[in-house]
């Protein structure tokens, strides 16, 4: 599959780039292609720890009720994080040790922050 790089105007007239396949074939039938630059190196996928414990939205932290070092059973309350006028349970997935907290009290976090980390 050899591929260039082309140079084209967006809708905003700003310049940028593709990768335009010119060889590939599909059932028999050769086909020319244009991918944007978000498809041309995506990120490869990588497990998530489940020990790493992420917020899944937008919210404020209550409490937390684990500190550094405190061992913890699976669905054990970790903290409370409050969103959308609800106050949400954060709990532990698995057994262990509380490696690490990344949040503190009464503190604004979006979606996808990193809140306590726990070793297996």
């Amino acid at each position: 599959m050899a591929a260039t790089k082309t140079k084209v105007k967006n809708k905003d007239n700003k310049v940028i780039e593709h990768l335009v396949y010119s060889e590939l074939e599909i059932g028999g039938t050769v086909y020319k292609t244009t991918y944007p630059p978000r498809f041309q190196q995506p990120k490869k996928w990588k497990p998530k720890d489940i020990g790493e414990i992420e917020s899944l939205i937008t919210g404020i932290v209550k409490n937390i009720f684990v500190k550094k070092g405190d061992a913890v059973k699976k669905g054990a309350c970790l903290l409370l994080l409050e969103a959308m006028k609800m106050n949400n349970e954060i709990v532990s997935p698995t057994d262990g040790i509380v490696q690490d907290i990344f949040v503190t009290e009464n503190t604004n976090i979006p979606k996808g922050t990193l809140m306590v980390k726990i070793s297996l």
